[in-house]
């Protein structure tokens, strides 16, 4: 990732930077993890539809993912490209 200590929310009060979201494995949004992938929220939610990426943890109308979820789906992508 470019810089480890990108701000993941927008609020002032709960900053979190990525590596301390590594440690504790919590819920993200779906603009967190496009960020992780390095593409758009619109991409990110078509990975999501045709299965690349797991389908969302709903709590009432939020949609979250584990952060470890999306970081199996990193190593998955370069696992498969290495055995290319």
């Amino acid at each position: 990732m470019q810089s480890v200590e990108r701000n993941l929310t927008k609020d002032s009060d709960t900053r979190t930077t990525v590596s301390e979201l590594v440690t504790a494995n919590p819920l993200i949004r779906d603009a967190d993890a496009a960020y992780m992938l390095g593409c758009s929220k619109a991409t990110f939610w078509r990975r999501v539809a045709d299965g690349t990426i797991p389908p969302a943890i709903k709590i009432g109308g939020m949609s979250r993912w584990r952060f470890k979820d999306i970081e199996t789906v990193i190593e998955k992508a370069a696992d498969s490209r290495s055995a290319a």
